[in-house]
């Protein structure tokens, strides 16, 4: 290409300096232009349809989706209705019944408020609306007749009368017919059908009393019979027959935390034998709004990173109940990012809630749980149902859900507090023997780690930091050993964290850590918490230091982890079979003996029945 072509095609990307006049954009324009805010693929027609099918009181939800959503959409639900004098204006931008004024925001009961779904659907497809109200039911108007509108491209096309029993069908066809852009970036049915299957099951969740059924190209996708219990629930969109597979969350403000905004917090979680690869099952509602929030998806880690291996992610369900004025929903058009007003103080519940739980109930596969994958592993899964990739049908009609693993033990307290060590396998593993004839395989290592980890959260009075909260340095510490380093280790910092570490130091003298600052961004640390590897932390007390310097709310926790991993028993050291049974004790009045505080499993079994059928004894 030679220069003066490459300077012709470059100056068609240029802006024009000719001075365009000042114009108001046609209704028309400014309507598509909107949309494109509020509507971003099929699956967002759905949410906001079923949303307004919720706030019209609903108790059934029939979803019917053809073609990935672009050829047809049509939400029936059997709710209040709407008036035939309000049909013709339904469509029209900024139009609504939930509210009157912007005062109106901070006492908000419904999902929808702006009055702009329907606006922007009805500005790029065509939308047939036909309702029969409530009171027309009750005073028995004109028999069974219904009133219906239709528009197209946002202009008002027909409308008419027709028979329809109490509530409202809202059927939208051609989306996105004169947007092409928007109809081009749109996937392949495949997956807007995968988008609209997961909407409706997060909403079928957040509603267990409303009957949900998914229709997709004339096959049932999902269906729940609203029986208003959410485990049944659970179980009938996840395919769960065991009821200890989940565990139940409930939490309430007490009238005497006057700092704390009233809350009610309840729901459930999967033991680790669901845990999954990804966070798609991780379902969070505030006041009945399906929401996405990275704040809230972190202190949801936080509660349950080091109860589960590293990269997995529980099935959980949660429903969090705040007073309207303190959470604002009028953040985004799509109504998914909401701001808690104090964020600071319900965060940390979250948090508190999901480890508690887990701390309560440690998760472990069940004992009627059964495979047929021959030997042991370290990891317990089940797949919960996904679209897959083959043809549609076959991923939603028929989701079969595989298991991966066979550890069929509960690895619980009780159950490895009746262990007899036998022997040490690499001078890295345990052998042990259960009262039942099973063998247990612990890896000393991580077992050790575990315990070390418990230990210092139960002794260090700022471990509160774990959900969320940053502790004072007014808090009373317990006295915590500590062991002199026979040499001080120096440590330099950046400014920032020196500064950070500075206001800390009484808090990781709670922990053992004696650090003073010894001019300008160094500091010297004197000791580390006592125990047998203690000595062996100082190789590691930079990378320490470095983590309590970190200007993030679990920095207590992970220098904990930090201190435990790196103090605990190495693989290479011999023990002796009294020291392998003090250890095995020690694991046994944890919590959570099963993983490693960084989610890794500690325990391989094998049952007597596998070992028989193996060794045909």
């Amino acid at each position: 290409m030679d220069d003066i072509s490459a300077q012709a095609i470059a100056k068609q990307w240029l802006p024009s300096t000719a001075r365009a006049p000042l114009i108001a954009l046609s209704p028309e324009v400014a309507e598509r232009i909107a949309a494109g805010e509020v509507i971003e693929r099929p699956v967002s027609v759905v949410k906001e349809l079923l949303e307004n099918a919720l706030d019209a009181g609903a108790s059934e939800l029939r979803i019917e989706v053809r073609g990935g959503g672009l050829h047809l959409i049509r939400v029936t639900d059997n709710g209040i209705g709407i008036l035939a004098s309000d049909l013709e204006q339904i469509c029209y931008r900024h139009t609504t019944s939930k509210l009157t004024s912007f005062d109106d925001l901070e006492r908000l009961q419904t999902l929808g408020f702006r009055g702009e779904a329907l606006a922007s659907i009805a500005a790029i497809s065509e939308i047939t609306v036909l309702s029969r109200a409530m009171e027309a039911v009750q005073s028995g108007e004109e028999e069974q007749a219904g009133h219906w509108v239709t528009w197209r491209g946002g202009a008002l096309e027909q409308r008419g009368q027709r028979a329809r029993s109490q509530g409202t069908t809202v059927t939208v066809a051609d989306l996105f017919y004169n947007v092409p852009a928007r109809l081009n970036y749109t996937r392949r049915a495949r997956t807007e059908n995968g988008h609209i299957l997961q909407l409706v099951r997060r909403y079928a969740l957040g509603y267990p009393g409303v009957r949900f059924s998914l229709i997709i190209d004339a096959h049932t996708a999902l269906h729940t019979r609203g029986s208003g219990d959410l485990p049944t629930t659970i179980a009938e969109l996840y395919h769960l027959t065991l009821d200890e597979m989940i565990r139940e969350i409930a939490e309430h403000s007490e009238d005497s935390e006057d700092d704390v905004p009233h809350y009610v917090l309840r729901g459930y979680i999967g033991n680790r034998v669901l845990a999954q690869n990804n966070r798609q099952y991780i379902t969070f509602f505030i006041n009945g709004r399906w929401i996405q929030s990275t704040a809230i998806q972190n202190a949801l880690e936080l509660g349950y990173r080091s109860f589960l291996p590293r990269g997995k992610h529980p099935l959980l369900v949660l429903s969090l109940q705040v007073p309207a004025h303190e959470l604002d929903v009028n953040v985004h058009p799509a109504k998914t990012e909401v701001h808690l007003l104090q964020e600071e103080l319900i965060l940390p519940v979250i948090t508190r809630a999901v480890r508690t739980q887990l701390e309560c109930n440690p998760a472990t596969p069940g004992e009627r749980y059964d495979t047929y994958l021959p030997g042991p592993l370290l990891m317990t899964q089940r797949r919960l149902p996904a679209p897959r990739r083959h043809g549609l049908h076959e991923a939603l009609l028929n989701e079969e859900h595989t298991l991966q693993g066979s550890e069929l033990e509960p690895a619980t307290p009780r159950a490895i507090a009746q262990l007899r060590p036998l022997a040490q396998l690499q001078q890295a593993v345990i052998l042990a023997e259960a009262p039942d004839g099973a063998l247990y395989i612990i890896d000393q290592h991580r077992a050790h780690e575990r315990v070390i980890y418990e230990h210092l959260r139960e002794i260090h009075p700022w471990t509160r930091a774990q959900t969320g909260d940053e502790p004072s340095e007014q808090t009373e510490a317990a006295e915590v050993p500590v062991h002199l380093l026979l040499e001080p280790v120096l440590v330099e910092l950046k400014r920032y964290e020196a500064e950070l570490l500075e206001q800390r130091l009484p808090l990781l003298r709670g922990l053992g850590i004696e650090c003073e600052r010894f001019g300008g961004r160094s500091f010297l640390v004197r000791s580390v918490p006592a125990s047998e590897g203690a000595e062996q932390l100082s190789a590691h007390l930079k990378d320490l230091v470095s983590i309590a310097a970190e200007d993030t709310s679990d920095w207590v926790d992970q220098l904990i982890t930090g201190l435990a991993c790196h103090s605990a028993l190495k693989r290479g050291r011999a023990l002796s079979l009294g020291e392998q049974q003090t250890l095995v004790q020690a694991l046994a009045r944890v919590a959570a003996p099963a993983v490693c505080p960084h989610g890794s499993p500690i325990l391989l079994h094998y049952s007597r029945s596998f070992l028989t059928e193996r060794f045909d004894w």
